[in-house]
C-alpha cells in the first residue's frame, strides 16, 4: 500500500484536529447556537477520526517494517 501523506503529515493533521476540538469545548458552551451537546458531538467525531487515522499509521507502519 502506498502512503498519500508521509507519517509526519498524517500525525501534524491529527494534531490539528485535536486542537480544533479543544477549541470547540472551551467555545461552545458560551455560544447560544451551539452549547454542550455541540461540543460533544464534536469532541466525539473527532475522537473517533482520531482513533481512525492512528490505525491507519500504525498500519502502514508495520506494511514498511514488513515490506
Amino acid at each position: 500500500m502506498m502512503n498519500i501523506f508521509p507519517i509526519d503529515d498524517q500525525l501534524i493533521t491529527i494534531i490539528d484536529r485535536l486542537n480544533n476540538a479543544i477549541n470547540v469545548c472551551y467555545e461552545a458552551p458560551d455560544n447560544d447556537n451551539q452549547g454542550y451537546p455541540y461540543a460533544t458531538g464534536y469532541a466525539q467525531s473527532a475522537m473517533i477520526e482520531v482513533a481512525q487515522s492512528l490505525d491507519l499509521i500504525v498500519s502502514q507502519m508495520r506494511e514498511e517494517k514488513d515490506g
